[in-house]
């Protein structure tokens, strides 16, 4: 009897690891870590946080807003930390940060068994892919069995390779994938390892999209839907590896102890001028010039070439219930399109609304959260003249979401993608 439940505990936590993906070794470097959820009211206070986020090594932030704030703090710069934000007035909330991951221990259960598993696997297959967070290589296997199961509508391909040797796979997805359409919704996910939950809203929409495509011939009409989920598949799997929270890519420098570039910060619009680092070691490193990492650079070359006939550019982060527009690189600079962009992503943060109303913040990001150069919103608007370039910041209170909740986020975010698709026909 002691053996059988010895033996159910080592499933149930290897069950867990697989579910969440939260495991001992990537965490190990945040034991005794805080995390704070800041809140200031005062200017000082919000340009001492972007300060630190620009330059410190020590702080991760996960959110950064103009009235309140979520870093991860280590031991050591804690006392610092809380000096100084009582100094500025500024009330904080310390939490300990494995406690808060503990919180995502769920008790996982299935729902068949046996033979009558076996007999039911074509159907749960999709189903059971968008409750729990897959790794690299099952991505791509996803991917590729979706374009083996629809070959007239989709087509998987590579866009390059990252730092470390891996596939930046992409699926095209239209009525026809034989023929050229006139117009491309080009969306990517996954920019920062840590964000988990991205590149499965981007699979359900492929999903979704194929399975139903009589339900979705207007939207299809004349449109290809390129979609890129793992833009930084080392990062990615480096989080599930080693580091939990870790944002940037694996570029690794001779020499030097720190490592990675923030993908998000490499696009060549106004490079390193807002919300940037030159610092190798922080989590805002913009590289060492524009697209110099080589995600970035395979990325710039499919929007170049296709920049034409591509109408809508998105880029899915997490986490924080924003739709971002351009321009995110200053709040003094106004996208001459400024209300067009406002309508259309107000328009899909109320189809989200629908689902479960989850609301979302329209705006800019320079002027919600805080002036940032160097993403691809602002590089597919301002450099090459996409006319619908946005940034989804989906919902969560952290970078990792419960496994339960994987399926709602996927089904609402996917109304919202279905409306800025629409707008794609407007052009």
């Amino acid at each position: 009897m002691c053996r059988v439940k010895m033996w159910l505990k080592v499933f149930s936590m290897t069950l867990l690891a697989l579910c969440t993906g939260v495991n001992a070794s990537n965490l190990d470097r945040y034991e005794g870590y805080n995390k704070y959820t800041v809140f200031h009211d005062n200017e000082d206070a919000f340009n001492y946080l972007v300060d630190l986020q620009t330059e410190s090594a020590e702080l991760d932030f996960w959110l950064l807003t103009r009235n309140m704030s979520v870093v991860a703090v280590s031991p050591t710069e804690q006392p610092i930390f809380e000096a100084r934000l009582n100094t500025l007035n500024a009330q904080y909330v310390a939490k300990p940060l494995m406690e808060e991951m503990s919180a995502f221990n769920e008790t996982f259960t299935t729902d068949c068994l046996g033979s009558e598993c076996e007999l039911n696997r074509p159907r749960r297959q999709a189903r059971g892919f968008f409750s729990h967070f897959p790794r690299y290589s099952e991505i791509l296997n996803f991917m590729s069995a979706l374009a083996a199961r629809h070959p007239q509508y989709c087509r998987y391909e590579s866009l390059g390779r990252s730092f470390e040797g891996r596939h930046i796979a992409a699926l095209s997805i239209s009525l026809n994938s034989r023929v050229r359409d006139r117009r491309v919704a080009y969306i990517q996910a996954a920019t920062h390892g840590r964000e988990w939950i991205t590149p499965l809203t981007v699979l359900y929409l492929a999903n979704e999209l194929l399975n139903n495509l009589r339900a979705f011939q207007r939207v299809l009409q004349d449109v290809e839907v390129f979609l890129v989920p793992l833009v930084n598949p080392d990062g990615y799997e480096y989080s599930f590896t080693k580091d939990r929270f870790w944002r940037k890519n694996r570029h690794r420098y001779p020499g030097r102890s720190c490592a990675g570039v923030d993908i998000n910060r490499n696009f060549p619009n106004n490079w390193n001028y807002n919300g940037a680092s030159q610092n190798l070691c922080s989590e805002v490193y913009s590289g060492t010039g524009p697209t110099s990492e080589s995600e970035t650079a395979a990325i710039a070359r499919y929007l170049e070439y296709n920049r034409n006939r591509i109408k809508l550019s998105l880029d899915v982060h997490s986490f924080g219930k924003f739709l971002f527009y351009p321009y995110g690189y200053s709040k003094n600079v106004v996208a001459p399109t400024r209300n067009l962009l406002h309508s259309v992503a107000q328009r899909a943060a109320n189809q989200i609304a629908k689902y479960r109303g989850t609301q979302y913040s329209v705006g800019t990001s320079a002027g919600i959260l805080y002036e940032a150069s160097g993403g691809l919103d602002d590089y597919a608007y301002g450099n090459l003249g996409i006319p619908m370039s946005f940034t989804v910041e989906l919902p969560g209170e952290n970078f990792q979401v419960a496994t339960s909740d994987i399926i709602h986020i996927c089904k609402e975010t996917f109304a919202g993608f279905v409306e800025f698709i629409r707008h794609v026909s407007l052009y």
